[in-house]
């Protein structure tokens, strides 16, 4: 059986705090690859390269200063390089740069693999109704789509402050793995699957 690897499409505070966690709690299970990457959006911090800085310091310094980074979450600005070989994708990026991303990785996306949803926000269908993100996911992916909502602040959680978050699945296995990988005893004090 090969190792499951776990990917993270976006890396604002939410998606920084979210790698984190997943970083912390893959290396507990051994069934998962010890690395998680990361997706950034490459942008230039005082002449260098965020990656460069995320990799070097174990810092996004720019969307969640002055909280460290497990050594196992890898910035990277390739999208596609991020997205390929992922059994399980964890997007959280702003719901407007959704569409274009998604069809940038489509092609190298496992059938195999399901996605998980931490976005807020909504579609716009084409007759101009209003449509889920996940819904968007599973249909532009090709792959099952879960989602991961609660009242939570990033900068809260990546401080290890109290939460409660919900995951919406279709398939209890999945609700499981997810469960495994997002949940931290000081932070989620309940995670509901």
């Amino acid at each position: 059986m090969s190792l499951r690897r776990v990917s993270v499409i976006g890396s604002g505070n939410w998606g920084s705090t979210i790698a984190k966690i997943v970083g912390n709690n893959i290396r507990k299970f051994p069934e998962y690859v010890s690395e998680v990457r990361m997706w950034v959006f490459e942008e230039l911090i005082n002449g260098r390269k965020l990656t460069e800085i995320i990799n070097t310091s174990n810092e996004n310094v720019k969307y969640l200063p002055n909280v460290k980074l497990p050594e196992n979450v890898i910035a990277d600005p390739d999208v596609k390089s991020v997205a390929r070989d992922a059994d399980v994708l964890v997007i959280v990026m702003p719901h407007q740069f959704l569409n274009r991303t998604l069809a940038d990785i489509k092609t190298v996306v496992k059938p195999t693999s399901y996605a998980v949803s931490l976005m807020k926000g909504l579609a716009l269908s084409d007759d101009h109704g209003i449509r889920l993100l996940t819904d968007c996911i599973r249909e532009i992916l090709n792959i099952p789509c879960a989602v991961l909502m609660g009242a939570n602040l990033a900068t809260e959680v990546s401080q290890e402050n109290y939460c409660e978050a919900t995951i919406g699945i279709d398939d209890p296995k999945m609700g499981s793995e997810l469960k495994k990988l997002f949940q931290v005893c000081s932070i989620c004090g309940y995670l509901q699957v």
